[in-house]
């Protein structure tokens, strides 16, 4: 593990243009839902399609460089590998849309779970959804808002924010390797799924565990410190780049991971479901 993450420290450092789609993406999306999600009900579902197919575009592209950055061939000029991106988007933006279809199935069967062992573990809150709406207009109306509530209802939200956090590290942590088996093993979707969910579960459960839970508490520790030293301008400029550096380095890591631990080794593929 450790000469894994010191590897992917320097490709991450050598490949460093691997930021720039990341970048771009961010900026782009940021512009296109700020400008394009009103209106009324079929404007918003346009927007949003089109967003999905923007969002399946990057994942293609960028998933593709990952794919040539990680065996690291030695290429005299690192910053060439932005020209495959548009090859990457051309060979893997179908099987992109269906790793998105496959995520949004998943989130909406862990939101069935998640309601119905909420509301037999911990039971219903007793606040309105135009109460809660209400609450969150400001910091302070929600500051309010959770000092006016009694103590019995104050530890059932803690519970249903627990028990949603669970449900949502599961869920990613059976999708950390959908999108390296993807580019990697096969180009079905559907079956690089479950690809991944074999080698998730494998000799190297454990293993793929802590690699998993390195990435769940780093990042945990990063959000805590841009909420506390975001406070003017400099600060929040100079986290902002520690973010998308960090991005970039979560997902060279899960790459490179995978290929040494699931594709380097015995020469091929392994799509044995």
């Amino acid at each position: 593990m450790l000469n894994c993450l010191k590897e992917s420290f320097k490709l991450t450092n050598k490949y460093i243009i691997l930021a720039t789609p990341l970048i771009l993406f961010s900026l782009l999306s940021s512009l296109y839902i700020l400008f394009s999600f009103r209106g009324d009900l079929i404007n918003m579902l346009t927007a949003l399609v089109l967003f999905v197919f923007m969002l399946a575009a990057f994942l293609s592209g960028w998933a593709y460089m990952l794919k040539l950055a990680v065996p690291d061939s030695q290429s005299e000029d690192p910053n060439l590998l932005i020209k495959e991106f548009p090859a990457g988007v051309g060979e893997y933006f179908l099987p992109a849309l269906g790793l998105l279809l496959n995520v949004f199935v998943l989130s909406v069967l862990f939101m069935i779970a998640v309601y119905f062992a909420g509301m037999k573990l911990i039971g219903d809150v007793g606040i309105s959804a135009s109460a809660l709406q209400s609450a969150f207009e400001s910091t302070e109306t929600l500051k309010n808002f959770l000092i006016s509530l009694p103590k019995e209802q104050v530890l059932k939200l803690n519970l249903w924010n627990l028990l949603i956090l669970a449900a949502m590290g599961v869920e990613y942590f059976l999708l950390m390797f959908h999108l390296p088996a993807v580019v990697f093993k096969s180009g079905n979707p559907f079956k690089a799924f479950f690809i991944s969910l074999k080698d998730l579960f494998s000799k190297a459960f454990f293993k793929n565990l802590a690699l998993y839970l390195l990435l769940f508490f780093s990042y945990a520790v990063l959000s805590i410190l841009t909420t506390i030293f975001s406070v003017n301008v400099i600060t929040h400029f100079i986290f902002t780049l520690i973010n998308f550096y960090y991005l970039v380095f979560v997902a060279v890591l899960v790459f490179n991971y995978y290929y040494v631990n699931f594709i380097k080794i015995g020469g091929k593929f392994d799509e044995t479901v």
